[in-house]
């Protein structure tokens, strides 16, 4: 990890997210890999590896980044709700980002789903405002 300016940065090793795709103008998809070493596992939990929440969250955000990135928009989350949990995530495991984004009143909300398969482990609402 380092820090810039009293941000915490996540080093690439933290990073899931494979490519991103546009799939209209106010959509993206995004595909991530689980890989069985990552260090998110490290801890959670010995002998029954889970991927921890907070990094499906992380990958949701580097899709949304990525987002941001292509419009020349630098941003960071102002909330995140309605977040759900629904399935665990295993060591190996590809993701499935599915992401809808609506401007509202000064912010970006990205409405997303995180599938492993047919199953949607994850789902929420992220808002973004620009820096």
């Amino acid at each position: 990890m380092r820090k810039l300016k009293g941000r915490i940065f996540l080093t690439d090793r933290w990073n899931l997210l494979k490519d991103v795709e546009w799939i209209v103008p106010n959509g993206l998809e995004a595909r991530a890999d689980v890989p069985e070493d990552s260090i998110w596992f490290t801890g959670h939990f010995p002998g029954e590896p889970i991927l921890p929440g907070i990094a499906l969250i992380h990958a949701v955000y580097e899709a949304v980044l990525k987002d941001a990135g292509s419009r020349g928009e630098s941003i960071q989350i102002s909330s995140l709700k309605r977040v759900r949990f629904t399935g665990p995530v295993r060591p190996g495991e590809k993701l499935a980002l599915s992401l809808a984004r609506e401007d509202l009143n000064g912010e970006t909300l990205f409405h997303f789903k995180v599938a492993v398969g047919d199953n949607i482990v994850c789902s929420g609402l992220m808002a973004v405002t620009k820096r």
